[in-house]
């Protein structure tokens, strides 16, 4: 069973790495997938939000900035290291077919933690922003993509990743939920 999965999963990453491959992505996948690129997109996002709702973007940034401080260091020290799965690019275990645009890397690939900290937080800006979710998960799910067609993540460590990265956002909202809901229960009995 596991082993099928493995196959499967490789047969995916040569289609979206290999198959899909065209000079407009070559050129597009390697910036997007570089966390650089995200540093001006969210700090433009924070801007208008805060200029927009300064105490609910402030909520809102604590927030994920919490959140970014959990799912990281999880992924990249628990959870890799605990499930041990070389990348598609790595030297010892390079896919044969596949391109490698950003070069080959020696480190563990299960869950992807691009996927698990940018899911995780547009989980989060979901939660305060419904009305903007397509826009939060499009950008997630091009992360994620851009992951495979770069050639450093197979597909189920986007999934694990992006799974995992929801599960501890909801968990994070739901501790943040009931955390600001005992202390309103409790202002309010004290004005009364």
């Amino acid at each position: 069973m596991v082993e099928t999965l493995i196959l499967l999963d490789e047969k995916l990453f040569l289609f979206f790495n290999h198959t899909l491959a065209n000079p407009l992505f070559d050129f597009i996948f390697p910036i997007i997938t570089n966390s650089r690129f995200w540093i001006i997109p969210a700090l433009i996002a924070a801007v208008l939000f805060y200029r927009k709702e300064r105490k609910k973007a402030l909520v809102v940034l604590a927030c994920s900035l919490v959140l970014v401080a959990v799912t990281d260091p999880l992924c990249v020290r628990v959870l890799k290291p605990l499930f041990r799965r070389l990348r598609p690019c790595d030297p010892e275990a390079a896919v044969q077919g596949a391109r490698f645009l950003i070069g080959q890397r020696s480190s563990f690939s299960f869950p992807s933690a691009h996927a698990m900290n940018i899911f995780a937080q547009a989980w989060l800006f979901t939660a305060f922003y419904r009305k903007q979710w397509p826009w939060f998960f499009t950008f997630a799910g091009l992360i994620g993509f851009s992951r495979i067609y770069a050639g450093v993540h197979y597909p189920l460590d986007v999934l694990a990743g992006a799974l995992s990265g929801v599960a501890v956002s909801f968990v994070l909202l739901l501790g943040f939920s009931r955390y600001t809901k005992k202390y309103s229960h409790r202002d309010t009995e004290s004005t009364e």
